[in-house]
């Protein structure tokens, strides 16, 4: 890559990537775009930040799941999360009641998915992640791997209502080493 620009670099790079890593860097892109953005013009809601008005409850009991907001680290990247270790059996729940201004366009959740460093869950074992918003589920994915997942949800249309947006994690029958986090997670739109 002699004689390339940085950007002629990047672009060759990227040409390099399956569509799943693509998507990742587009997610990571559009991170750093907002990041960029005068506070004005951009209204943000850090899940991380307002934890402590946060409901949390299991979908059965509470039994062996762990939920709080602290420093996590998945692959060696460390970031501010959401940690949901789901109990012994169901979904750990954490669910906020986000109030939205009515003049909002463009909102999107942004967030990593992650299993922190450290568990010893098994090849053949997964965790199910879940986004529910005002009752349905818009978003999920089951994992076992170690490193962030970077994802950006498009939310419906919520203006001038108190949205009820719930993070969900399940062990999927055994919680043993579903050391589950949700990285940097915020609601980010246009004002």
């Amino acid at each position: 890559m002699v004689g390339m620009s940085e950007r002629q670099e990047l672009n060759e790079l990227v040409s390099q990537l399956d569509d799943a890593q693509v998507s990742r860097v587009r997610a990571f892109a559009e991170t750093l775009l907002h990041a960029n953005r005068q506070n004005d013009t951009v209204w943000s809601y850090d899940f991380a930040e307002k934890f402590s008005e946060a409901k949390v409850s299991a979908q059965r009991d509470r039994a062996g799941m762990e939920v709080k907001v602290g420093d996590a680290t998945c692959d060696g990247v460390t970031k501010r999360a959401l940690w949901e270790h789901p109990p012994l059996a169901g979904a750990a729940i954490v669910s906020y009641a986000v109030p939205i201004p009515r003049q909002l366009r463009d909102l999107k959740l942004y967030f990593s998915a992650g299993i922190r460093d450290g568990a010893q869950l098994p090849n053949d074992r997964f965790v199910a992640f879940r986004v529910v918003v005002n009752g349905w589920k818009l978003w999920s994915v089951v994992k076992n791997t170690r490193a962030w997942d970077e994802y950006i949800v498009a939310m419906p249309e919520l203006g001038s209502d108190i949205a009820r947006i719930e993070f969900q994690t399940d062990g999927l029958g055994d919680h043993r080493w579903n050391w589950a986090v949700w990285g940097e997670p915020k609601l980010i739109a246009d004002l």
